[in-house]
């Protein structure tokens, strides 16, 4: 059974493992290998540090999504900046986890946040579409290391009447 909570600091090392087998997976018609390698990055430990950060600041809103003990999604998002942060679940057979989170982060941004902007990569577009997000725009996104550059999709969602 799907459960979605708030995330924990323990939670960080699962949910970044997510974020890299489901960057991998879901991406690949939208990105060639290059930058999917870049994006999902071999190294995740400063990402951990990051999102432990992110997971203990009261401005920060991090949902997971667990069924039993294993975490298959996470979103996050800062209500104070109008930002969808990031999405992503793994490859599973439970069905509308994205869906779910979404609606558990929103119903909580939404309290204090007015819209919400996300940059959706190619492949999450018609998802975000599907849940109320229109295009803003289309961008470059410059890799960390600034040698990579990708196209994404900045979205918009106001917050529902």
């Amino acid at each position: 059974m799907l459960k979605i909570r708030r995330a924990v600091r323990d939670d960080a090392t699962q949910m970044m493992l997510v974020r890299r087998e489901a960057i991998l997976a879901k991406a690949a018609a939208h990105y060639d290998p290059a930058t999917l390698n870049d994006w999902a990055g071999t190294d995740i430990t400063d990402r951990v540090t990051r999102i432990r950060k992110k997971i203990s600041d009261p401005n920060c809103i991090v949902m997971v999504a667990e069924v039993g003990e294993e975490i298959i999604g996470f979103a996050m998002a800062v209500p104070s900046r109008n930002e969808l942060q990031a999405l992503y679940t793994r490859p599973n057979p439970v069905g509308h986890v994205g869906r779910a989170l979404l609606a558990a982060v929103e119903g909580l941004a939404f309290e204090a946040a007015e819209f919400l902007n996300c940059d959706a990569s190619l492949n999450a577009e018609s998802f975000y579409r599907a849940n109320g997000y229109r295009e803003e725009c289309r961008k470059d996104h410059v890799s960390s290391n600034g040698g990579i550059v990708s196209t994404v999709v900045q979205m918009r969602k106001q917050r529902p009447a």
